[in-house]
């Protein structure tokens, strides 16, 4: 499967990525990229950041790139992805987020979230845990909450609360 994550540049794709290793990767990100070759993964460019067409431009990318699944991390491109899910759809793309109808749960107020664990679910399933130890605990979380995309796990009175890994920018 072609995979691509936005944030290219950042750490957190970079984390990230290893929930995707069997996939062929794609790390994207907005401006310059610098030149750099890596057996793992592409960098490319996704232009220059512009708001009124994010989503465009990244399905645009999807389509030219024949990409099959997409993880996007900036905050900023929730919004307009989650209003464009079923256009992506049609283009059997699959977006890595939440249902909009839900989405707000998982987004932490005041941004800054006391991670212990990242997760990776795709429609409830559990698919990558950066500490193996939570799995079985994870594996439940994600049917209950039908949980579809890169989660931050924090613990609260001795329970797993996931939000959406987002980078700000």
């Amino acid at each position: 499967m072609k995979t691509l994550i936005t944030g290219g540049k950042s750490a957190q794709a970079l984390k990230v990525s290893k929930a995707f290793a069997a996939d062929n990767l794609i790390l994207a990100d907005y401006g310059s990229i610098p030149a750099f070759t890596s057996a793992k993964y592409q960098l490319i460019s996704l232009g220059e950041r512009n708001d009124t067409v994010i989503a465009h431009n990244l399905l645009t990318h999807c389509l030219d790139l024949q990409v099959e699944c997409l993880v996007p991390l900036y905050d900023f491109e929730l919004d307009p992805l989650l209003r464009s899910v079923l256009l992506f759809e049609e283009f059997n793309i699959k977006i890595f987020l939440p249902e909009r109808t839900v989405s707000g749960e998982y987004i932490k107020e005041g941004g800054l979230v006391h991670a212990i664990a990242w997760a990776v679910f795709n429609e409830s399933k559990l698919i990558y845990c950066s500490d193996s130890e939570l799995n079985s605990r994870l594996e439940s979380l994600g049917l209950e909450r039908a949980l579809n995309g890169v989660f931050q796990l924090e613990n609260q009175q001795d329970s797993l609360v996931p939000y959406l890994l987002q980078i700000g920018q």
